[in-house]
């Protein structure tokens, strides 16, 4: 039996990382085949969330995490080992000698690319640089940013679509087994932040037109900046998130980021939701490696 996403007591930070008995990397097994890994904030104020799936032929890991804290700078995030740990167990359940793995992202920014160097050299390993051409020609979408297409790991099919605006090469990651949609930092529970605001809105057309024609159970960004209470967001930066939004958003919250930019129409803004913050302003840039 897989336990509730919302009900994960996830690591979130210390108020003196110094004093911190959180390991750098989370796993929590959700059934067989699905691996969700947070980093710890204490290392990583992103926190960020990942996801490794498996079918029986590839898996898949999106995102590989961010650079350290400034005072952790000199320890080494081992997402490399955590992944090939968990491979490695998967395999000798099965009987195997492991599995191809595809080493690929939600969007390029630094905090989701960081340690993609670890993979480098790796056995059985494809890496998908995140760079528009990359992605586009890995997954086969020649019409970005329309179009969807399938990641078939074996008898596991992932739907992969465009959804920039976030950041240029940004993709959804939909998953028919579990039911989830991945939606990187284009929504969750926190700050969502925009770079080009007109691709972004017609992103948030296309994740509500996909949400009203296939059942999604989770909706799950990779970060975690709100408050579990109405329209509280942490600052950015925050190290320790005792009282954070559980992880998964429904499609309803889906229905209202739609909504919200349907009703900016041509005037962004930053906009205060219960379990959201749109953050537009006309002139927003967001800095190389950020967000």
């Amino acid at each position: 039996m897989t336990t509730p996403l919302e009900t994960v007591n996830w690591i979130h930070g210390a108020p003196d990382c110094a004093l911190s008995a959180d390991p750098l990397i989370q796993v929590h097994q959700f059934d067989d085949d699905s691996f969700i890994l947070r980093l710890s904030k204490c290392y990583s104020f992103e926190g960020n969330f990942i996801y490794l799936l498996f079918g029986d032929r590839k898996a898949v890991v999106f995102d590989t995490g961010g650079p350290p804290n400034p005072q952790e700078q000199g320890e080494v995030l081992t997402i490399r080992q955590t992944v090939d740990s968990i491979i490695e167990g998967w395999a000798k359940k099965r009987g195997s000698d492991g599995i191809d793995l595809i080493v690929a992202h939600t969007h390029s920014h630094g905090d989701h690319d960081f340690w993609d160097g670890q993979f480098v050299g790796r056995p059985r390993t494809t890496i998908v640089k995140p760079h528009l051409a990359n992605v586009i020609a890995f997954f086969g979408l020649p019409d970005w940013p329309r179009g969807e297409a399938t990641l078939e790991l074996g008898n596991r099919g992932l739907t992969i679509f465009p959804i920039p605006g976030h950041e240029t090469s940004h993709i959804a990651v939909y998953d028919p087994r579990n039911k989830w949609l991945l939606t990187g930092d284009t929504l969750y529970a926190g700050l969502l932040t925009i770079q080009e605001w007109d691709a972004y809105r017609v992103s948030a057309a296309r994740l509500a037109r996909f949400a009203r024609t296939h059942e999604i159970s989770y909706v799950l960004g990779n970060h975690i900046e709100m408050k579990n209470q109405p329209r509280q967001l942490y600052p950015i930066g925050t190290t320790f998130q005792p009282s954070e939004h559980p992880l998964p958003l429904t499609p309803a919250h889906i229905d209202e980021l739609h909504a919200a930019c349907e009703a900016m129409g041509n005037n962004p803004h930053r906009d205060v939701h219960d379990e959201f913050i749109i953050d537009a302003p006309r002139q927003f840039h967001i800095p190389p490696g950020g967000g």
